[in-house]
């Protein structure tokens, strides 16, 4: 089986769902979207819109297509990734460099945090400072700083 990542090829998120799905025996392919056309209303798949796709997705990428089927981050991490984790995906303010953060939890705790855009040293500092910690604690440790002005991506 072929999935197809419409992402950023350097990109943390696409490179997390990437491995995920190669640990199920499943390859993928990635689509750069700063190649597609916009003028072309991104249709480069006969039966794939991905312009359409990323407009429903709440404009979240990656956008992963399996058996042609669309799914957005949280869906392919919830499906082929770790059992008991569940993902919680934050777009945070426009004041926020990063434009998507997704962080991982199981049983209260934890696991990762991987940020799409922003400073990489930064994201990287915060992945390694939140790593094991419980998510209330995480809340008190970063007060209004990330946690503030965020909201939950609508699946």
């Amino acid at each position: 089986m072929l999935a197809k990542i419409l992402g950023n090829p350097q990109g943390r998120l696409t490179k997390k769902v990437q491995d995920t799905l190669l640990a199920k025996g499943i390859t993928s392919e990635i689509i750069n979207p700063d190649v597609l056309k916009p003028t072309e209303g991104w249709r480069t798949n006969g039966a794939v819109d991905y312009r359409a796709d990323y407009e429903t997705h709440n404009q979240m990428l990656p956008l992963i297509y399996i058996d042609g089927v669309c799914y957005d981050f949280k869906q392919v991490m919830e499906k082929y990734g770790d059992s008991g984790v569940i993902w919680k995906v934050i777009i945070p303010s426009p004041s926020v460099c990063s434009k998507v953060i997704a962080v991982a939890i199981k049983d209260d705790i934890i696991q990762e945090v991987l940020f799409s855009g922003g400073c990489d040293g930064n994201s990287k500092c915060i992945d390694q400072l939140l790593y094991g910690t419980s998510v209330k604690m995480a809340k008190h440790l970063l007060g209004d700083i990330v946690w503030r002005q965020t909201y939950e991506l609508r699946t």
